[in-house]
């Protein structure tokens, strides 16, 4: 009967890093969108509002929130890079340990808030500078 038990408790196990592994992709997927997608809006529709309506953004604020959104691009990237590397380290085999939990979750939910972060930044800049003209 333990061995029943034991057998529940690792598929239990088993679901749970299968989501929690989904649902990092998706949050992963979602911050590159945003950024990415931010820098496309900006350079688009900025640009043909600019000749076709009386609002203005200034150019500064401009550079900035692009360089904000590319900077949100690098904590995603470097977020999956540092997965990457933790999990090819990971084996039961040997003695070699990737990042321990306590050391790596901080890291992954510390970037993931740092590209949101700069998300919300450029789009703030972008938004307080906005005049009529």
């Amino acid at each position: 009967m333990p061995d029943k038990i034991d057998e529940i408790r690792l598929e239990w196990y088993r679901n749970n890093i299968q989501i929690a592994a989904n649902l990092s992709n998706f949050a992963l997927k979602t911050l590159v969108t945003l950024n990415s997608g931010a820098i496309v809006v900006l350079l688009t529709f900025i640009g043909n509002a600019a000749t076709q309506s009386r609002f203005l953004v200034s150019a500064s604020a401009l550079k900035d929130a692009i360089f904000s959104y590319i900077l949100g691009l690098i904590f995603v990237f470097l977020l999956i890079a540092v997965a990457y590397v933790n999990s090819m380290i990971m084996t039961p085999y040997d003695a070699r340990k990737g990042l321990s939990d306590k050391i790596a979750l901080p890291i992954y939910v510390i970037g993931a808030f740092m590209s949101l972060a700069a998300f919300v930044f450029g789009t703030l800049k972008v938004a307080n500078s906005i005049s009529i003209q």
